[in-house]
């Protein structure tokens, strides 16, 4: 199974494809393709965010583009307010 995803900033509405799609994979115990077994992630979205984009903000868990990411690690620098 796999699902596009869309980056949209929490600061300004930006948005941004994935750079990949996130990719889950079916395995059975059996070694079929069928039958009983596990769903395995073959990707993280970490690891499809676009550069220099911040995928979930450890602290607010809201995901922003690299314009506004800046402006919140350094707001005395851009003069923006965070």
């Amino acid at each position: 199974m796999t699902v596009h995803v869309e980056f949209r900033c929490g600061g300004c509405e930006a948005t941004a494809w994935g750079t990949d799609w996130l990719r889950w994979e079916f395995r059975s115990f059996g070694g079929r393709s069928h039958g009983v077994g596990n769903v395995i992630a073959s990707n993280t979205v970490e690891d499809v965010c676009p550069e220099g984009w911040v995928a979930c903000d450890p602290y607010t868990h809201a995901c922003y583009c690299p314009e506004c990411w800046v402006s919140i690690m350094a707001p005395e620098e851009t003069g923006a307010t965070p």
